[in-house]
C-alpha cells in the first residue's frame, strides 16, 4: 500500500503496473544503444543465485516458460541459461515461498539482445498462459512476471534512444522523440512489440546473447547502499531520497544497472534464510586491474579461488571476480 501511495504521488492518476522504470523519469537524457552489453561499461552480471523450494518447479519454469537450457543438475543446484554462459543457478534450499515486505531482492531483470528477441520471450509466455504484466518504461520495454515461488522477475528489452525529455509541470511525465508524452510508467503495447517476432517456434531457446541486465533490490537504507555500489565503481545516475529510490550504471549507454528502493519500509531486515529468494549475485569486472580498484575501497574482503565475497549494507551476498 505505501508503495501504491507513492506512486500516484509521484506520476500522478495514472495506471500504474510498475516502476521499476524511475530511472526514465529523472536526469535522462536521449542516447542510442545496440541493445547489447555495452562495451564502454567496467563491468556485468553473472549468474543470479536463487533459493528455491522445488527444483522440480524451478527447472520447469526456467526452461518450458523462460526459455532457457538447463546447463546442469543435481539434488543440490540446477544451472539455467544460454548455450554459452550460465545466467540464473538455483538452490532448492528453501523452506517457504519468497516473503514480502523484507528487504533483498525486489526482482532481476532478464535483458533481450533485440526486439525480436524480446517478442519471442512474450510469445513464449502467451503460448504456455503465463501471467505477466506489460509495462512500458519509455527508456525501456518490459514485462513483469513471477516464479513458482513468487520471486519477480522482468523481461526487458533497452530503448534509451527512445526518451527526449521529461516533464514536470503538475506530476512528472515523458516525451518521447516521437512527440508523444506517456507517463512514466505506461502499459506496454505487445502487440506491437509482437510484430517483430521472427519466429513463432516457441520451444526453441532464447537467444543465446540474452544477459542479466540489471539488479533491483529493496534496500533497508537509500544512502549506505548507494555509497556502497559507488565503492565498487557503479556511478550515480538517480539519488532520489525524496522517493525512496536510487540507480546506478556502469559506464555506458544504459544506466540503470543496479536499483534499489525502501518501498517497503526503511530498515527492514532481511527475509528468513527459510524463505525462497536472492542467494548472492555476481558482478564480474572486465579486468583485474578494475577489480582490484573496487577492492581497494574495502577491507578484509575475503578471497575464495580468485573470487571475493562482499555483502552489501542491507545484507545481499556478491560475489566479485574478472573476466
Amino acid at each position: 500500500m505505501r508503495r501504491k501511495v507513492f506512486l500516484r504521488k509521484l506520476i500522478g492518476a495514472s495506471t500504474i503496473i510498475t516502476m521499476d522504470g524511475l530511472s526514465t523519469i529523472a536526469n535522462a537524457i536521449s542516447r542510442t544503444h545496440n541493445k547489447s552489453i555495452d562495451s564502454n561499461e567496467f563491468a556485468s552480471f553473472g549468474a543470479i543465485h536463487l533459493n528455491n523450494t522445488s527444483l522440480e518447479k524451478a527447472t520447469h519454469f526456467w526452461t518450458q516458460i523462460v526459455g532457457m537450457k538447463l546447463r546442469t543438475t543435481s539434488d543440490t543446484k540446477a544451472e539455467f541459461g544460454t548455450a554459452t554462459q550460465t545466467l540464473v543457478v538455483v538452490h532448492p534450499s528453501a523452506k517457504n515461498p519468497y516473503q514480502k515486505g523484507y528487504s533483498g531482492l525486489y526482482h532481476f531483470a532478464i535483458h533481450a539482445p533485440n526486439m525480436a528477441a524480446f517478442a519471442s520471450m512474450i510469445n513464449r509466455l502467451n503460448v504456455n498462459k503465463y501471467p505477466y504484466a506489460p509495462v512500458d518504461h519509455t527508456m525501456s520495454k518490459s514485462v513483469y512476471l513471477d516464479d513458482p515461488d513468487g520471486i519477480n522477475i522482468e523481461f526487458t528489452l533497452e530503448t534509451p534512444e527512445r526518451f527526449k525529455r521529461i516533464i514536470t509541470q503538475g506530476r512528472m511525465r515523458i516525451e518521447g522523440t516521437d512527440g508523444i508524452i506517456r507517463s512514466a510508467s505506461t502499459r506496454l503495447d505487445v502487440n506491437e512489440v509482437l510484430k517483430e517476432l521472427k519466429d513463432t517456434d516457441s520451444t526453441k531457446p532464447i537467444a543465446i546473447d540474452t544477459y542479466i541486465g540489471h539488479i533491483h533490490l529493496y534496500a533497508n537504507h537509500i544512502e549506505n547502499s548507494t555509497a556502497f555500489y559507488k565503492k565498487l565503481g557503479y556511478l550515480q545516475f538517480n539519488y532520489l531520497p525524496e522517493f525512496m529510490y536510487s540507480d546506478l550504471g556502469a559506464g555506458g549507454d544504459y544506466q540503470h544497472r543496479v536499483v534499489m528502493n525502501t518501498w517497503h519500509g526503511t530498515n527492514k531486515p532481511l527475509a528468513p534464510k527459510e524463505s525462497a529468494g536472492l542467494r548472492y549475485y555476481q558482478i564480474n569486472y572486465n579486468s583485474k586491474d578494475q577489480l582490484d580498484e573496487a577492492l581497494s575501497n574495502f577491507e578484509d574482503i575475503p578471497e575464495k579461488e580468485g573470487s571475493y565475497w562482499i555483502t552489501d549494507p542491507t545484507g545481499n551476498r556478491i560475489v566479485l571476480s574478472h573476466k
